[in-house]
């Protein structure tokens, strides 16, 4: 029997990649090998992720069996009043309020609740995920008020643990016990504090979906249709891709076609979809057989319905059942005056739908040449003689919407595909400043000028064009083409923006509004929408700090840009250049250093330490060192300064004032790394002794005056990198680790390829 750990670990492997029914085999198999060997603990603990599964979903006979089974297990174990029989009891009550078998769901969470208090868990987590599952009963009770009472005490347990996705699940229970209780105002407000936690972490599983739903239920009480469908389908997405089609899925689909009847509409792209099925395809295959593998099909381009936007309105003109037909030159050569008679042929009336065509929307719909749909959207006919300085980003949403059918021959798509990689480096990072730069500008500073200056009307305009620059920036931070501006608050909002919906929507308030209440609240919410872009960026490694004036991120995102479409080599190349003119103007007690003259070895030392990085690290640590040393800070003095700690103990304490501080986590995580570092050193001289005992000393104990070790160059080094840079070398050196890739041994491979060796075993040999 595999060690418990390594079980889940492989269980979880199998959900993450959906392999549901891999999943379930696996499960029953560990069951029946812990049953055979008469390991109860082992079954009982699988036997409690299997009534999680088949809760999720939605297997009833199976999750009853499992309940009986581990229930009767853990009675069998004699594990009445334990912790472990706590947790398979609080797995069945939960099991069983899922089915609707409310009273026994209650009787076993009464258990749990006797054995957390006789353990002394008031405050514990535990306590809190009972409390929440309590409030879930209570609600299905109907007594809401109990609901909401355990729901406040599982919040407030949360808060004092620091338990974030706790509390967005225990805010997410509030916002549904509310809904029920019809108080959809105080739902909405938590509700959207629930999502503004699941987004912050990129939580995204079906506690998020849950927290979707009850926004969407209550903008439909509220008559709002558009907001509620567009977060049903946002939910019942991400269900159906973790999760399958499961009870929770089709509840949300039941509500999203709720609206879609109030709203009384069919989105085109289904439309056209069954259109072609029914119609199109029959036709393709009866008249032009031998060209199917020539002819693609689908709904792209121009018109609302091909990014999913369209509503009531949209159906005025250019909509209702239509496809597109995309062929080459070659082919519309060959059959395109027949195919367009074909398709003109076609009923232009389906499912009670007409289609509609303007003289400005013809051509959309129906034949067209590969070559003109892409000329007419974006003005060039292949993906290379793209002007991405000048082509709107209209035009690019535009050329990658909709869906397509069938291209069994892949021209149409290979375009299309390189267009979906999104935009060059960098021209996205030009776009991300210009947009922070003017989001910040409009809106974090000029327009408390203009209130200053009881000018409400330049404010107004000021802060609309702020709220457009935010949604702009979102797209652009999301690697989106951003549509036609009527629609870009839909795409955001399509696009799991709803943090920030949130956050422009009390800024579009404030529009008409003056006082200095408002000019406040303005500020309060910028300060809001700046933390949001900037957090989020700098987890995306788009900029190097969390300062929530975006204009303070200008300047680096304009340097990225310049400096993002070196190759590997040029980066590096261009670092050790910078590093040897910050070497030459180190200051050394004894005077100037041999070794800052030897341009040769310092080449070669530092590129064969650079070139096992990744091209993102190298980016940041070259921008780091630049900047700081623009500023008169230079990073390679600080290395051998800190070095010093363990060398020159006395010469260190009058240094150590002038480096910045690093705080106590940051020191944990240097250590961390520098251990695995130097156990990768130890190893590679244990396999190389030739290579490595020419090299330094390992270890800081051994460090003198005149012998600075490996250990401890490593920590002086890597004590000067930013946050962000640590961040970037800390996941390079644990991934290295779990891969089992040695990173010294990888860079006395590049010295050894610098110096002119055919490999690392001739290095140690000594044999060029």
């Amino acid at each position: 029997m595999n060690d418990m750990t390594q079980i889940l670990n492989q269980l979880d492997r199998l959900l993450g990649e959906k392999k549901l029914q891999e999943a379930e085999s696996f499960m029953q198999e560990i069951k029946q090998q812990a049953k055979e060997e008469d390991n109860a603990n082992t079954q009982l603990q699988i036997l409690n992720e299997m009534i999680g599964f088949y809760r999720q979903t939605s297997q009833k006979e199976k999750l009853l069996q499992s309940i009986e089974e581990a229930v009767g297990l853990a009675n069998a174990m004699g594990l009445e009043g334990s912790r472990p029989y706590a947790t398979t009891l609080l797995n069945a009550a939960t099991g069983y309020r899922s089915l609707g078998e409310l009273q026994r769901a209650y009787l076993y969470y009464n258990k749990v609740e006797e054995i957390y208090k006789n353990d002394s868990l008031e405050h514990d987590m535990l306590m809190a995920s009972l409390c929440n599952n309590y409030s879930l009963l209570y609600q299905e009770m109907k007594q809401f008020d109990k609901a909401e009472e355990y729901l406040l005490k599982a919040l407030e347990i949360a808060k004092e643990n620091t338990a974030n996705f706790e509390i967005a699940v225990t805010y997410t229970n509030l916002a549904n016990t509310c809904f029920a209780g019809k108080n959809y105002g105080k739902a909405k407000e938590y509700a959207h504090t629930a999502i503004r936690y699941f987004e912050s972490k990129n939580y995204s599983e079906p506690h998020y979906c849950a927290a979707l739903s009850a926004l969407g239920m209550c903008h439909f009480e509220e008559g709002e249709y558009e907001e509620a469908e567009a977060l049903f389908s946002r939910g019942m997405e991400i269900l159906e891709n973790s999760f399958g089609k499961t009870r929770q899925y089709m509840r949300l689909k039941a509500n999203y076609e709720q609206c879609v009847k109030v709203l009384g509409k069919i989105h085109g792209l289904e439309l056209s979809k069954e259109y072609y099925e029914t119609y199109g395809k029959p036709m393709l295959e009866e008249k032009f057989a031998q060209y199917l593998d020539k002819i693609a099909v689908g709904l792209a381009g121009e018109g609302s319905d091909c990014f999913g936007f369209d509503d009531a309105l949209s159906q005025d003109h250019d909509w209702g059942p239509a496809f597109c037909l995309w062929v080459t030159d070659e082919t519309y050569g060959q059959i395109g005056k027949a195919l367009e008679q074909a398709y003109e042929e076609l009923p232009s009336e389906f499912k009670g739908y007409q289609r509609t065509v303007s003289a400005q929307g013809k051509g959309r719909r129906g034949v067209c040449k590969i070559s003109d749909f892409y000329t007419r959207i974006l003005g060039v006919s292949t993906y290379e003689k793209i002007d991405w300085q000048e082509i709107p980003d209209w035009a690019l949403a535009t050329a990658v919407n909709g869906e397509v059918y069938r291209d069994d021959e892949g021209v149409f798509s290979a375009f299309r595909e390189k267009l979906k990689a999104g935009y060059p480096a960098n021209i996205r990072y030009v776009k991300l400043a210009e947009a922070a730069a003017k989001f910040s500008q409009n809106g974090q500073y000029n327009y408390a000028r203009m209130m200053g200056r009881r000018d409400s009307f330049s404010a107004d305009l000021l802060l609309s064009e702020s709220m457009k620059q935010a949604m702009l920036l979102y797209h652009y931070m999301n690697g989106l083409y951003p549509p036609h501006d009527k629609w870009l608050r839909k795409s955001m909002h399509q696009n799991g923006g709803l943090q920030l919906d949130r956050l422009l929507k009390g800024l579009q308030s404030c529009l008409g509004q003056k006082g200095e209440e408002t000019k406040q609240t303005v500020a309060t919410i910028m300060e809001e929408i700046g933390s949001f872009f900037a957090n989020e960026m700098y987890q995306k490694n788009l900029i190097s700090d969390v300062d929530p004036y975006l204009d303070h991120h200008t300047a680096e995102l304009l340097w990225r840009a310049g400096h993002v479409g070196l190759s590997k080599e040029e980066l590096v190349n261009q670092i050790v250049k910078l590093e040897f003119t910050a070497f030459d103007e180190v200051k050394n007690e004894g005077g100037r250093a041999s070794c800052q003259d030897d341009w040769p070895t310092f080449s070669v030392m530092r590129k064969s330490q650079y070139f096992t990085w990744n091209k993102e690290m190298l980016l940041q640590y070259y921008y780091d060192f630049e900047r700081e040393f623009a500023i008169g800070h230079n990073l390679i003095t600080e290395k051998y300064g800190r070095m010093m700690e363990s060398t020159a103990p006395e010469k260190y304490k009058e240094l150590e004032p002038h480096f910045p501080v690093i705080d106590e986590q940051k020191k944990a995580i240097i250590d961390q790394i520098v251990s695995i570092q130097v156990e990768m050193m130890e190893a590679f001289a244990e396999k190389y002794p030739n290579t490595g005992g020419n090299a330094r000393s390992l270890h800081t104990y051994e460090d003198s005056i005149v012998n600075t070790s490996y250990e401890t160059y490593l920590r002086g080094e890597v004590s000067t990198y930013s946050d962000k840079m640590l961040q970037l070398y800390g996941r390079f050196v644990v991934e290295c680790s779990q891969k089992q890739i040695n990173i010294a041994k990888a860079i006395i491979t590049n010295t050894a390829r610098l110096y002119g060796y055919k490999s690392l075993d001739a290095f140690e040999a000594g044999e060029l």
